[in-house]
C-alpha cells in the first residue's frame, strides 16, 4: 500500500486538461511530509501520473474561467436492472450565451479528458442544451432539448466534466459524485473519491478541520498500517493520494481516519475485484 499526502493549496489546473492534453500541475506552495512506501513495480512515472490525476481532480472546479460557475442538480434517481441510475441537470452562470460549447468528460476508466459532444449552448437561465437546428454531435441525443447527464455510478466514483467554448477562452468545470463515500464527525468530514475502476487510485478529501492544526491521518489495509501528521490549509481542507492495494492480495477493505483537535471522522471501503 502506498500513501502520499498533499495539502490542498495547489494552483489551478491548466486549460490543457480541458482540451485533453494533460500538463503537470504547478508545484504546491506547501507540502505535507511524505512517507515513501513505493512497491517495486511502481515507477517514478507512475507516481507522478497518479499525483497529477489527484491534483487535477481536487482542483477541477478551480479551472473554470474567472466569474464562471457551474452547478448540478439531481433530477431523477431510479433502479435499472439492479443498478442505481442518476440523472442530473447542469446550470452555468457568468458565461456568454452567444457561444457554442463542447462537453469534455474524464471518466475514471481513461487517463485523460476527452470530447463527449459538441454544439451545446447556454441559455439565459443557465441551463445547457442543444439547439433545434443543430447539426453538431449534440443533436444525436439532445436535439432541441436540455442536456441531461445520466450515470450508473459505482460507490465513490467521480465524473469530471468541462464545458469549453470553441475558442477555448471560456471554460466551466464541474464534477459529480452520485454515490459518495463520506464520513462526518461534528464539523469535520472525510471523503474517498474513486479515481480508477477498482480503487487502484483514490483521493481522500478532508474538510472542516482547524486550519494549520495537526491532524493524524491513518490508513489500514490488512496488516499494513500507516500513520502520518498532516496540516489542513487556511480553509480547513487537506487531501491525500492513496493506493490501497496490498502485495499478494486482489481485494480487501481499507480503514481511513483523520483525528483532529475536536473531531475524528472515519470511513472504510472495499478495494479490488469485487464479487
Amino acid at each position: 500500500m502506498r500513501t502520499k499526502y498533499l495539502l490542498s493549496t495547489f494552483v489551478m489546473i491548466s486549460l490543457l486538461w480541458a482540451t485533453g492534453t494533460a500538463q503537470q500541475p504547478a508545484k504546491p506552495a506547501t507540502k505535507a511530509p511524505t512517507k515513501k512506501t513505493t512497491a517495486p513495480s511502481q515507477t517514478s512515472s507512475d507516481e507522478q501520473s497518479a499525483a497529477a490525476t489527484v491534483e487535477a481532480t481536487m482542483n477541477w472546479e478551480r479551472s473554470s474561467s474567472v466569474g464562471v460557475k457551474s452547478s448540478t442538480s439531481l433530477i431523477k434517481k431510479a433502479e435499472v436492472q439492479g443498478h442505481q441510475v442518476y440523472e442530473y441537470r447542469v446550470k452555468v452562470t457568468g458565461a456568454p450565451h452567444n457561444l457554442i460549447y463542447k462537453l469534455m468528460a474524464w471518466p475514471v476508466t481513461i487517463a485523460l479528458p476527452a470530447g463527449m459532444m459538441d454544439g451545446l449552448v447556454i441559455a439565459q437561465d443557465g441551463t445547457v442544451g442543444c439547439p433545434a437546428d443543430s447539426t453538431n454531435t449534440c443533436a444525436q441525443r439532445f436535439k432541441g432539448a436540455e442536456l441531461k447527464l445520466t450515470y450508473a455510478a459505482a460507490k465513490g466514483e467521480i465524473y469530471r466534466h468541462a464545458l469549453v467554448s470553441h475558442d477555448n477562452k471560456v471554460r466551466a468545470f464541474f464534477s459529480i459524485i452520485p454515490d459518495p463515500i463520506i464520513a462526518t464527525d461534528k464539523a469535520c468530514s472525510l471523503e474517498a473519491v474513486r479515481l480508477s475502476p477498482n480503487f487502484e487510485l483514490v483521493a481522500i478529501r478532508g474538510k472542516g478541520f482547524e486550519p494549520g492544526s495537526d491532524v493524524i491521518f491513518k490508513t489500514q489495509s490488512f496488516q499494513e498500517v500507516h500513520t502520518l501528521p498532516v496540516q489542513p490549509d487556511k480553509t480547513g481542507h487537506f487531501h491525500a493520494q492513496l493506493t490501497p492495494f496490498v502485495k499478494g492480495r486482489t481485494s480487501g477493505t481499507i480503514e481511513v481516519s483523520a483525528t483532529g483537535k475536536s473531531c475524528a471522522p472515519h470511513l472504510s471501503f472495499d478495494w479490488g475485484q469485487q464479487p
